[in-house]
């Protein structure tokens, strides 16, 4: 796998094929929202919150692929899809939810089916995971913007939508991996948003008329990434030999084989990015300061990921800042070990975390931070210090961020000619 090419490891983890099992899936289309200010005001925060050395592509705004997933109850794991209308599975999904949560699910590299079903039985409610444009091909901001008209048209549906208005108190942002940072770079955006127009509850055009960009009730990230380099901080290369992710991010090595997406054209160091924007606010949370204002957050993460550092990092900032963090560690943990390994006692332990943790923030219990780690053997919990989880200080990440920044290189991809691919 890790010699495959981009696009045909894009095409073998995309969900095009057929949905079995316990879950009802309705494939739908999100219209381009031509008359609108989603682009403008993910472009105004780049530019506010940079520091105009940054280069990037400015996208399209286009038609957004989504399928929303809910729980299928009394079918067995190898029951078809029916052959039915989408919007009569949607009908069926929504008559089976017995809670308000909506979850706009971002999902990592790979689609999850699997987890979005867990978490729409788990919670009573249903998700909603747009097929956003994938890098390296649609390069930042591309999914970024397909994610926000994802969480406007759930907000604002469009008139040939499946779903009526959903308020924002009752959806939570949800993700893994890459997914996770790409809803924090919308908690940027509408930070800056506020802090711009001085309220909090910002306006933009939206499909012709004035909406209010109002928070989600809370986010909830598995195996979160919030480095888009990946191997800026410490545990990237100490904890190589305990996780599953590979040495370096794939096609990043001279011999990795080219395609007709990678090495982009002209070329870059990064897939999602140019490397001026690496560690951009709205692009990398290790590179973001200000969260006043974050809505309450959960976060599950190994304590042998190569990404933990991370995780740690912002999760410390954003409770330093006096916002709530849920820190849910487990010991000797992989990267997105409930989806690898979902037999796995401290699997199954996650995702009813994970669930909860969307309820709660839906039901606006009140959140206070609090952080624990689960033991790999006995899975018993012990107390840990949100607020003390790393011994990186902002000086020291941003002294390994301006380091890696200036060893990046642009990638050429090897000599193998791409008719012999």
């Amino acid at each position: 796998m890790l010699g495959t090419p981009v696009a045909t490891l894009q095409r073998e983890m995309s969900e095009a094929r057929q949905a079995r099992g316990p879950c009802w899936v309705s494939r739908v289309v999100l219209p381009a929202p031509h008359d609108s200010d989603a682009l403008n005001i993910i472009l105004d925060a780049v530019r506010s919150l940079g520091n105009s050395s940054e280069d990037y592509k400015v996208p399209t705004i286009e038609n957004v692929h989504a399928q929303w997933t809910g729980y299928r109850a009394g079918v067995g794991h190898d029951e078809p899809e029916p052959d039915i209308a989408e919007s009569e599975k949607f009908d069926k999904l929504q008559a089976e939810a017995t809670s308000p949560v909506n979850i706009l699910y971002l999902h990592g590299p790979a689609v999850r089916r699997a987890t979005t079903s867990k978490l729409a039985q788990l919670t009573g409610g249903r998700c909603l995971s747009p097929q956003f444009r994938l890098a390296p091909q649609n390069p930042f901001p591309a999914a970024l913007l397909d994610c926000l008209v994802a969480y406007l048209t759930l907000l604002y549906p469009s008139e040939a939508s499946l779903n009526g208005p959903v308020p924002a108190h009752q959806v939570v942002l949800a993700g893994d991996s890459s997914g996770a940072g790409l809803a924090m770079s919308i908690i940027q955006v509408i930070l800056h948003a506020r802090k711009q127009q001085g309220t909090m509850a910002p306006m933009l055009l939206f499909r012709g008329r004035k909406v209010a960009l109002h928070m989600p009730a809370g986010l909830a990230f598995q195996s979160p990434s919030f480095d888009v380099q990946l191997n800026t901080l410490p545990s990237w290369p100490t904890n190589y030999e305990y996780d599953i992710v590979p040495l370096d991010p794939p096609g990043y090595d001279s011999d990795f084989p080219t395609d007709e997406v990678w090495p982009s054209d002209p070329p870059r160091g990064n897939y999602y990015c140019e490397t001026s924007m690496l560690y951009h606010p709205v692009v990398s949370g290790i590179g973001a300061r200000d969260w006043r204002g974050c809505p309450p957050i959960y976060l599950a993460i190994g304590s042998k990921e190569r990404i933990v550092d991370a995780a740690k990092f912002v999760a410390q900032n954003v409770a330093k800042q006096g916002m709530a963090v849920l820190w849910d560690e487990y010991e000797l943990m992989p990267h997105n070990w409930p989806m690898a390994f979902p037999n796995h006692p401290n699997s199954e332990k996650c995702y009813h975390s994970w669930a909860k943790a969307c309820l709660r923030f839906v039901d606006s219990s009140d959140t206070q931070t609090c952080g624990t780690i689960t033991t790999f053997e006995t899975s018993q919990e012990r107390h840990i210090e949100v607020t003390k989880l790393t011994h990186l200080s902002t000086a020291d990440v941003a002294r390994l961020m301006k380091s890696k920044e200036s060893s990046v290189q642009p990638f050429t991809g090897n000599s193998v000619p791409k008719s012999h691919l």
